[in-house]
């Protein structure tokens, strides 16, 4: 898809795929009620379920809600980038963004692309990721096509997405600033910005069971990120080395090479999330190797938690918590 078509198609109420530095989105203008209505349907989300409005920067973020003083600060510090704001709405975010909430979420996306994008048409844009609801996010154009087939979207096509989680979500509409979705940007450096305590309520309230109350920003389910292979989640890799739930007709995916278990013909077959295992190596490729390893067709798939010695880690374990089918 070019990009004069891409504008084109959203300037008439229409709906195509953006790439962002986190994961690929499906975009809408945000402020079309019929347009943000293909998204939910082609996307199977729902309605409770609120969207993330992607802005140029904080003077237009402005212009949809009522931004504040952290919310200049950290747009300062942060933006464009991974991190979404949840904030008072304005009259003229469509309730259907915000499943009805007196709240939106908004980001100001860092990719040339989507930027040139909103440059050009002068409007915010709503833009879940390009995925079936709860399945694995997309990090490339393939991904997309995969997952929807023949009704598939129009892609613009950004390559590869350089940070392949979706951004921090921090809600600042109340007095103390708490992250509701772990991502990319941590605690630390959002307080070392504000100066004050900030606290993390992602995945709290996350119990396993539906809900039809509206989410307060999105990536709160407790079921998300998913392959469709079974996901077994290990507290660490040595517990998963040594479980006797590993078999030959299961794949099981580690952080880098130099971890490895001893090939046995019992054993399952391996991948690696990164080569080099760096955490950020590790977050690219993150949904990717999920997505290997669902397409190998095994019974199971195996991994395990990573350490809690860097911030980008506690957003890839609250991923993989999202993902698993069983934790043990």
């Amino acid at each position: 898809m070019s990009l004069e078509n891409c504008v084109s198609s959203l300037l008439g109420d229409g709906v195509c795929v953006l790439p962002t530095e986190t994961v690929y989105g499906l975009a809408c203008s945000a402020l079309s009620v019929s347009a943000i209505e293909k998204v939910y349907r082609i996307k199977g989300r729902p309605a409770t379920n609120p969207l993330i409005v992607h802005v140029l920067n904080h003077a237009k973020a402005n212009d949809i809600c009522f931004t504040n003083e952290f919310s200049e600060k950290l747009a300062n510090a942060f933006w464009p980038g991974p991190l979404t704001f949840i904030l008072p709405k304005r009259d003229c975010i469509p309730r259907q963004i915000t499943a009805g909430l007196p709240s939106v979420a908004v980001r100001s996306p860092a990719h040339p692309l989507f930027r040139n994008v909103l440059e050009r048409l002068n409007v915010p844009l709503a833009a879940p990721s390009a995925n079936p609801a709860n399945k694995l996010s997309p990090t490339c154009p393939q991904d997309i096509a995969e997952a929807f087939g023949k009704d598939c979207p129009e892609i613009l096509d950004g390559g590869p997405c350089e940070l392949g989680i979706e951004s921090t979500v921090l809600d600042l509409t109340s007095e103390f600033p708490n992250i509701l979705r772990l991502g990319p940007i941590g605690q630390t450096s959002i307080e070392e910005v504000l100066g004050c305590p900030v606290n993390c309520t992602s995945g709290a309230n996350s119990n396993g069971t539906k809900s039809e109350i509206p989410k307060t920003s999105p990536g709160q389910e407790s079921k998300h990120y998913a392959p469709d292979t079974p996901l077994y989640l290990y507290p660490n890799i040595n517990v998963m080395l040594k479980s006797n739930h590993l078999k030959s007709s299961h794949v099981m995916v580690l952080p880098h090479p130099p971890v490895f278990a001893k090939k046995t013909k019992q054993g399952p077959c391996s991948l690696y999330f990164s080569q080099t295992g760096n955490p950020l190596d590790i977050s690219r490729n993150l949904f990717s190797t999920l997505r290997r390893a669902d397409k190998l067709n095994k019974e199971i798939i195996h991994t395990s938690l990573f350490p809690d010695n860097d911030e980008l880690y506690y957003a890839l374990n609250d991923r993989l918590g999202r993902a698993a089918s069983v934790r043990l």
